[in-house]
């Protein structure tokens, strides 16, 4: 990366908590009159959150996609979920471009979307295929780890499950 760039080109997240420490560390008899600084650095703060939210958001919509993939009995979605998996993964990949801070927190987010994506798979199937539902609810339950790796399979451009068998 080159040295020219400016320390929020380099990683926007941590450049947005480093600044808001920094603005929580400024001495109150050092700040200027009426500057509420505990909110411009909530602000600061929320700016590189709202980057993480959105990985989260992002891995949960990949693992859905893939579950969905796996165990959803409707064919004729399959090529719409594998090309969403693909536009996921470049957002993914533009987040993690510009905040690498965020991609080393990456297996903490990815644990929490990887629940959500299983428990909305879940809902799904059993509105819409309930003995789906009933294969999936054996294959991935609830407390089960997540069952695609992160690295090698979430992130991975090129990999994809095998469809769902009916």
């Amino acid at each position: 990366m080159p040295d020219d760039l400016r320390p929020s080109d380099r990683d926007w997240y941590a450049w947005t908590q480093d600044q808001a420490a920094r603005l929580r560390a400024w001495p109150e008899h050092l700040r200027p009159n009426g500057l509420d600084v505990e909110e411009v650095a909530e602000e600061i703060e929320s700016l590189g959150k709202s980057d993480r939210r959105a990985i989260g958001s992002f891995l949960r919509l990949v693992a859905l996609h893939a579950l969905k993939l796996e165990f959803h009995p409707a064919q004729e979605f399959q090529g719409h979920w594998r090309k969403e998996i693909g536009t996921f993964r470049d957002e993914l990949h533009r987040l993690f471009e510009d905040s690498p801070s965020l991609f080393t927190q990456r297996e903490a987010i990815f644990a929490k979307s990887w629940k959500d994506a299983r428990r909305e798979l879940a809902r799904d199937l059993a509105i819409d295929a309930p003995e789906a539902a009933r294969r999936f609810a054996a294959a991935v339950p609830p407390e089960a780890p997540p069952r695609y790796d992160l690295d090698g399979q979430i992130l991975n451009e090129d990999w994809y499950p095998a469809p769902a068998t009916t």
